[in-house]
């Protein structure tokens, strides 16, 4: 179960109400913190090495809770509520982020009033109109074309993954916001692999190519919420994961349409992906996100995510979208969270082919 900890402390660390240089505990508490994280490690068979680019993630999802058998106050591994403050301060030293927020006492203050600060809100408003990229509103016109509440609208050139169709959706609509394919299938479905993101026909597949799905090749970073989650923000730079929330009106402070939303589930203390859903509208007080693969695998539009309704052990997972230049023409937003028309809308999108990175070749025969 998620403790009193993580629910209220790291949510208003993130925010950082108050800015200061280090989280400041001292040299002692800190070697302390690294023997606790290294018993984990140990523990567990990890050998991650400090500095590096895998101990940074690890850091950070400490600090977003991603290994509740270290983080909980009941785990084998701490002394204490104390002890778990020092890990949860080591992680956020040694995370990468740029910023370092000081940690405060959550008595009678909650994360809706902390996020509605004036100067907050005009932060976030001013990020989204100087946004250079044309890319985002095309993601999100690509998103209301191929999906129609209450029944199910496939684009023909990508494979259709039935009642698992969430994350191929979403990587459609990135495609179709300026992201180019990178790798390439080895004749047989799925890749898994978090390094490449493409998705081809594969019209000539093995013998041993059996099932669904055979003349299709794609990587489960296409397909799959984590993966897709780590392609984009940890093995490059096209998206800020923001962590978890369970809470829609966090998840507004941090996303704007055309950003990413994924929802996961506590799997015996392992945190799985398992749905991806795109913004394509917000209001004063809601996102609203169109994705596939609903009740009965129908798609759904522009619905509120206030009212996407949280299991136990169950939460949001925030993903702001870094897009590409394009030159393409915006998308005007409705700001009211109605329906998109998709009837009205072309098909400018290319199938999977015509669309991938450019190789470096030499263009010059050899002497």
């Amino acid at each position: 179960m998620m403790n009193i900890f993580k629910t209220i402390f790291l949510p208003l660390a993130l925010i950082g109400i108050i800015f200061q240089p280090s989280l400041g505990f001292k040299i002692g508490e800190e070697k302390r913190a690294e023997q606790i994280i290294q018993a984990y490690m140990d523990a567990n068979g990890l050998d991650i090495k400090p500095g590096t680019k895998e101990y940074k993630i690890f850091m950070r999802d400490i600090f977003w809770g991603e290994y509740p058998n270290l983080t909980n106050v009941n785990s084998e591994f701490l002394a204490g509520p104390t002890e778990l403050d020092y890990v949860v301060s080591y992680a956020w030293k040694h995370s990468g982020y740029k910023d370092s927020y000081s940690r405060h006492s959550a008595s009678g203050v909650e994360i809706e009033e902390a996020i509605s600060l004036p100067d907050q809100s005009v932060a976030k408003e001013l990020a989204v109109m100087t946004s250079p990229s044309d890319g985002r509103a095309q993601a999100i016109s690509y998103a209301y074309q191929w999906s129609t509440s209450g029944n199910a609208n496939r684009n023909p050139v990508y494979p259709d993954f039935g009642v698992d169709d969430c994350t191929n959706f979403v990587s459609q609509a990135m495609k179709a916001g300026g992201f180019l394919e990178v790798g390439s299938g080895d004749g047989c479905k799925y890749e898994n692999t978090n390094t490449e993101w493409y998705v081809e026909p594969n019209p000539s597949p093995s013998i041993f190519c059996l099932g669904d799905d055979r003349y299709w090749e794609w990587s489960t970073s296409w397909s799959v919420p984590d993966p897709f989650r780590y392609y984009f923000a940890y093995e490059n730079s096209y998206a800020i994961s923001h962590g978890w929330t369970t809470s829609a009106t966090t998840a507004k402070y941090y996303l704007s349409p055309g950003d990413v939303v994924q929802m996961q589930y506590d799997d015996n203390g392992t945190w799985v992906g398992f749905h991806t859903m795109i913004v394509t509208d917000e209001d004063s007080a809601d996102l609203y996100m169109t994705y596939h693969s609903n009740a009965g695998g129908f798609d759904e539009v522009d619905k509120p995510l206030s009212s996407i309704t949280l299991q136990p052990h169950w939460r949001f997972v925030l993903v702001e979208i870094k897009y590409p230049w394009t030159v393409f023409l915006p998308l005007v937003l409705s700001s009211g969270g109605t329906q998109g028309n998709a009837a009205q809308a072309s098909n400018p999108y290319p199938a999977p082919a015509e669309y991938r990175e450019i190789q470096q070749v030499n263009p010059y025969p050899a002497p």
